[in-house]
């Protein structure tokens, strides 16, 4: 009966082996999170694509004010410039305003000139700096000669002529130049040195025709109208505002070379007279 047993345990423990022995493998369970790989993975991509499409907003913002700013600032370039245009001529305007109530306040009778200077249009053996300007010609034949009585048109001093004469005359003429009347007011100034070539006020009309030319932007005859003035009257107390023109005339004209020569030489030469103060702003703003 053992024996039986015994035999039954044994045929039934082959038979478990035998199943054992032939049953598959089973396949490793898959994580319980699946698909979770791939979607951190597209989550990435998402990511940057994100990414990339606020920097590229963040460039386009920073470019539009990079152009509002310059824009801006080219603005302020134009104003700054008409600003410095505008001073300029306020300069020069509040020159002539104070040499207008210079020679008002000079008695008719008074001398303009306190030295002794050679009038009627004889010229000075004095040699002056000013007088000779690196490249340019100027001889001395043209500097001895006697002025030539300006001859002006009918229509420019034929209005006035029969009417005033004088320093009335003259004070008219220059009524008109502050009054930017430049044509009359050149007719009744040549005028008034044609009838006076050595009177008191001579060195200053003739400086005043100079300012018409300035006026209208004939630079280059206003120069010659400003060098005679030093040529005929070298001790005329309107020669540093003549020469102070002529550098800026030349400035104007873009020589730079003789602009600087003679706004130097006036500061030399004048150093504590009003014109010499414009002179050494305006030769700073020239050299840079």
């Amino acid at each position: 009966m053992q024996y039986l047993r015994f035999l039954f345990v044994v045929i039934l423990t082959c038979v478990v082996s035998g199943c054992l022995a032939t049953k598959q493998p089973e396949e490793p369970a898959k994580p319980a999170w699946g698909g979770s790989e791939e979607w951190r993975l597209k989550s990435l991509e998402e990511n940057f694509l994100n990414f990339k499409e606020g920097l590229r907003q963040q460039n386009d913002l920073i470019e539009s004010n990079h152009k509002d700013t310059t824009a801006q600032i080219e603005t302020l370039q134009d104003r700054i410039s008409e600003i410095d245009s505008t001073l300029a001529e306020l300069k020069e305007n509040q020159q002539k305003i104070m040499a207008m109530k210079v020679e008002q306040e000079i008695p008719a009778e008074e001398t303009v000139m306190s030295e002794t200077v050679v009038m009627g249009g004889n010229t000075s053996n004095e040699e002056k700096p000013w007088m000779i300007v690196p490249g340019e010609a100027t001889a001395a034949v043209d500097a001895a000669k006697p002025e030539a009585t300006p001859v002006a048109p009918t229509a420019l001093a034929a209005p006035q002529a029969s009417s005033l004469s004088g320093d009335a005359l003259y004070q008219e003429g220059v009524r008109l130049v502050m009054n930017d009347q430049p044509l009359k007011a050149r007719g009744l100034l040549e005028q008034y040195l044609a009838q006076n070539p050595s009177a008191n006020l001579s060195p200053n009309a003739l400086y005043w025709i100079g300012e018409t030319y300035y006026s209208e932007k004939s630079f280059a005859q206003s120069i010659l109208k400003f060098k005679e003035v030093s040529r005929r009257f070298p001790k005329a107390g309107k020669v540093p505002a003549a020469m102070l023109k002529i550098g800026l005339a030349y400035d104007k004209l873009g020589d730079r070379e003789n602009a600087v020569f003679y706004l130097r030489t006036l500061i030399e030469d004048y150093p504590k007279s009003d014109p010499a103060k414009i002179g050494r702003e305006r030769l700073r703003a020239i050299e840079g």
